[in-house]
């Protein structure tokens, strides 16, 4: 039996996760831990990791603190996941710099080692725990993305009016949909919304959940969103060649790291691909701070 332990930043990966991936793993003894949710770090855009810098905390910090500690070397034995799996959602702010996000909590995690002032042998053996075990993975943009892969989970997220997503098409890690409906539905529900609402899998579920903007909480992540995560057909939504390829990585590393198969065709986001000598297991270590791409930190 694996022990897995999650570390997620939403509530519904908190609620349903686990259970998500029981279900796409259905032949294998998963012992999940209790899912650990912390602070998001990807909501604003990142840009260079400023290091440490006193009074300033990063978004990233909870992240990485809760990957280092589930692997922290005073830990007994038989208390140390066989996996720990980190996951975040890219978010629309970041799309298109997918590598700052991976960079960012790569160097967050070498300060956060180098902050516990561990031996040698304690660094050395974390480290290779971090190799071996630990893996940080994106949902693209967010996990309702994955949901329109599978008309039955809009279903079950409670969709009322038909997508207008051309799944047949389009990649669902791009997500992008042309509704004239979702644009009156956005003037009555939500006026301020401005682009890229075209582009949020998210919002424009609410508008399939409440296609007459009559109820205010028609889609709830923790209900509705659980619902459709818990029984996602992952088989399905990795099923198309040279699309989902961040989904896929998650998949296929996921089930490496527990002795299983993830057969689906097309490849895996090189970002987070299974790889070895990383950081993680999946996560290439930082690069030197002078070498990082300008920006600012959330």
């Amino acid at each position: 039996m694996s022990r897995v332990q999650l570390v997620v930043t939403g509530d519904m990966e908190r609620v349903a996760l686990a259970a998500s991936l029981r279900h796409a793993f259905p032949a294998h003894e998963l012992n999940f831990l209790l899912t650990q949710k912390v602070q998001d770090f990807t909501s604003s855009r990142l840009g260079t990791h400023p290091g440490r810098v006193p009074g300033l905390k990063t978004r990233a910090q909870d992240m990485a603190q809760a990957i280092v500690s589930a692997l922290e070397p005073g830990r007994y034995p038989d208390a140390i996941p066989d996996m720990v799996l980190a996951v975040d959602d890219l978010e629309l702010v970041n799309v298109d710099q997918p590598h700052v996000v991976t960079e960012y909590l790569a160097r967050e995690i070498e300060l956060t080692i180098k902050d516990r002032k561990l031996s040698l042998a304690s660094e050395t053996r974390v480290r290779e725990r971090l190799r071996s075990r630990a893996s940080f993975h994106l949902f693209v943009p967010m996990p309702e993305a994955y949901f329109y892969a599978e008309p039955a989970a809009l279903k079950r997220a409670g969709a009322k009016a038909a997508s207008r997503f051309d799944v047949a098409q389009r990649d669902t890690e791009a997500f992008e949909v042309d509704d004239p409906a979702y644009r009156q539905w956005l003037e009555k529900r939500a006026p301020n919304a401005v682009e890229p609402h075209r582009r949020h899998p998210k919002q424009y579920l609410r508008y399939l959940c409440d296609p007459n903007a009559s109820i205010e909480r028609a889609y709830r992540e923790t209900k509705e969103g659980a619902l459709a995560l818990e029984k996602l057909a992952w088989s399905e939504v990795t099923a198309r060649e040279a699309r989902e390829n961040y989904a896929r990585a998650l998949l296929e590393d996921f089930a490496e790291g527990i002795g299983a198969n993830w057969q689906s065709p097309g490849p895996v986001a090189p970002l987070t691909a299974r790889r070895s000598g990383g950081l993680l297991r999946n996560l290439a270590p930082a690069v030197p701070p002078t070498a990082a791409a300008p920006g600012h930190s959330p």
